[in-house]
């Protein structure tokens, strides 16, 4: 039965402005990255570490607007282990020691990276430091064509409230932009993940009896 959220917060986000440094509107600038983490949380830090996370991708950029601009030539469906293994941004959130993650939803917007030619993405998770495996995959999205643009991106979210996504120790994404052409791409901005930090079960259990060791001991004081 998944979890309720109610309390659910931002545990970890990223996103960027659109760049008046150079390489303006042809690069990478990672000093107009921005991350937010709840405290205890560890996850990438900063646009070097975010850019870090790409593998085998043609472009990602932040240097056309207050989004990422990403690009690979796995072209419109992931359909092999080889394009599985590269083409891809990836990127990890861990809990602190003695707590865990109840995640509910990542979200972020979506956008065409221009008019011509159909592009779309896929996203992936693993847990706790799992393997990716071709064979066995499950999107977590999908998208085949992507109809917002930069102007009027669309919201997108992808449900995380299934019990493999609860109380766990840490957590691992990977998107996969779909372009048909190198010169080609598909966009996306505010990449955010929710849900709520937990104590683990053996630490929850330990925390009413060390309540009750101390009241004990204040009687015998007494």
């Amino acid at each position: 039965m998944p979890a309720s959220h109610s309390g659910a917060a931002v545990l970890y986000s990223f996103g960027t402005t659109d760049s008046a440094t150079a390489p303006s509107d042809d690069g990478f600038v990672a000093a107009d990255v921005t991350t937010t983490a709840l405290p205890g949380i560890t996850a990438p830090s900063g646009g070097a570490a975010i850019a870090a996370g790409g593998v085998g991708l043609v472009r990602f950029w932040n240097s056309e607007w207050a989004g990422f601009t990403i690009t690979s030539d796995n072209g419109l469906l992931i359909d092999n282990a080889t394009e599985f293994n590269t083409g891809y941004l990836s990127f990890s959130v861990a809990a602190a020691p003695g707590t865990q993650l109840d995640l509910s939803t990542l979200t972020f917007n979506s956008a065409r990276g221009g008019a011509a030619g159909t592009r779309g993405f896929e996203i992936y998770a693993t847990v706790n430091g799992a393997a990716f495996d071709f064979a066995s995959r499950v999107p977590l999205l999908a998208l085949t064509d992507e109809p917002g643009t930069r102007v009027a991106p669309n919201p997108r979210s992808a449900d995380l409230s299934g019990a493999g996504f609860q109380g766990i120790n840490s957590v691992t994404f990977r998107y996969y932009p779909l372009t048909p052409a190198n010169g080609n791409s598909v966009d996306f901005s505010g990449m955010t993940l929710n849900g709520a930090v937990v104590p683990e079960p053996t630490v929850a259990l330990m925390l009413p009896l060390a309540g009750m060791l101390a009241w004990g001991a204040r009687r015998r004081r007494a």
